[in-house]
């Protein structure tokens, strides 16, 4: 049988308790389920009697078997009728009493813990405006200009000078051994880009292509890597190319060139125009962030440390397949950067701690003003996803997984949040 001993400070604490009788059942069903283990002389194997197994490896040699038994049926049973304790998290246990008299323990399960909503309704939140300015439009205009820029090779005995672009090959040494990722051949630089260590690039202006050159220079001291930090190194150049970049001339025939519009105003005005439409978009979402943080600033919740930990192994795992994708693991990250794996999660840890309390908040929101995605809504949805693929709703509902329709619902879901807030304050 079991008994709630506590239930606040979202935890619940339940005592299980075996009497003798039924705690000898448990072990005899251990017993039976565990006999083919042993070899004992005299019997076939899986045939020795209980008690002779017992005397021979000890009268608990079935006891942790029967204590697993016992506990998966009690504490399933007071799941079953407990269904409104939302526990989070598998139980910590705590054996009080096990032996052949019955058995006592003790488990505790993190509760989700109760939200405690502020103020959500008539609240005055500072709006974000996006303007796109003629300080845009240039800056737009200027990486198009960039993008389609042309690279004229130097002619013979001319100077590297900074704004050039040079192809080099080079090799680092440190105490005259070199060094990993300290060579490259055919390296393109664009001196004064300061994308190499302090003064590389500076001793390169001068050089003129064939040329060869040693570069001192000295590791900074918060270089990534522990073995280079601070050290004095000597890199090997060898000139092979000098270039200079020239920009095209920002006129109608460039803008006819890169676009649709045959004069640079057209261009310039159509700029304009998708540029603030996505200034638009992206202070929608601004503002939509600050009304649910508000909220969540007004609200209080004891996050349970389990809550959290879950969301950082997410975070980690959506880092580590960022990594991946660069070629990377977290070990090697954080020898780059100088960290290790430990301080890079705690790193995650604010972040993690407002995301769980951001969702908690909502979903107490969304069950305290009754908000839900009717059938109808969904189906809506789900029709004009089909339409985009040619299918008809039935067809488009059973190529998608059920992941898959959660997700989408969980969108719609929080539209209509984003709708309700939106709606009950104000943007100012």
């Amino acid at each position: 049988m079991y008994e709630i001993v506590k239930n606040e400070n979202n935890e619940v604490e339940v005592k299980i308790t075996v009497e003798s009788k039924d705690w000898n059942e448990y072990v005899e069903k251990a017993y039976q389920a565990n006999k083919g283990k042993f070899n004992i002389q005299g019997f076939r194997k899986g045939a020795a009697p209980r008690k002779i197994i017992e005397k021979n490896y000890g009268s608990g040699v079935f006891y942790d078997e029967a204590l697993d038994m016992a506990f998966a049926d009690e504490y399933g049973k007071f799941l079953s009728e407990n269904t409104g304790l939302e526990i989070i998290d598998q139980p910590t246990l705590e054996v009080n009493k096990f032996d052949e008299s019955g058995l006592v323990l003790t488990a505790k399960a993190p509760l989700l813990p109760e939200v405690k909503l502020g103020d959500y309704k008539g609240l005055t939140v500072e709006k974000y405006v996006e303007n796109v300015d003629e300080a845009k439009i240039e800056k737009e205009l200027k990486q198009a200009q960039e993008r389609g820029a042309r690279f004229v090779e130097a002619p013979n005995g001319t100077e590297a000078k900074l704004g050039d672009f040079v192809t080099i090959d080079f090799t680092g040494s440190v105490d005259g051994k070199e060094f990993e990722g300290g060579k490259a051949e055919n390296y393109r630089l664009e001196l004064g880009s300061h994308s190499f260590i302090d003064n590389f690039e500076d001793q390169i202006v001068g050089m003129k292509v064939g040329e060869e050159r040693d570069i001192n220079v000295t590791f900074p001291e918060d270089y990534p890597a522990e073995d280079l930090k601070g050290k004095a190194s000597v890199f090997k150049i060898v000139l092979h190319k000098i270039e200079n970049k020239e920009l095209p001339e920002l006129n109608d025939e460039f803008a006819s060139n890169i676009s649709e519009f045959e004069t640079l105003e057209d261009y310039k005005s159509d700029l304009r125009k998708h540029m603030q439409e996505t200034a638009n978009e992206h202070a929608k979402r601004e503002n939509e962030n600050r009304l649910i943080a508000k909220v969540v600033e007004n609200s209080t919740v004891e996050i349970p440390a389990v809550l959290i930990e879950r969301q950082l192994d997410m975070f980690i795992r959506d880092f580590e397949m960022r990594l991946s994708y660069q070629g990377l693991d977290i070990a090697t990250y954080c020898k780059y950067v100088n960290t290790t794996p430990e301080d890079l999660r705690a790193s995650y840890k604010p972040q993690a701690e407002n995301a769980v309390k951001t969702r908690l908040v909502l979903e107490k929101l969304i069950t305290t003003e009754s908000i839900i995605v009717s059938d109808e809504e969904l189906d809506s949805r789900l029709s004009k996803d089909a339409e985009k693929y040619k299918k008809t709703l039935d067809e488009y509902k059973k190529s998608i997984n059920a992941q898959n329709l959660a997700y989408i619902k969980n969108d719609l879901l929080m539209d209509k949040v984003i709708d309700f807030l939106t709606k009950n304050n104000t943007l100012a």
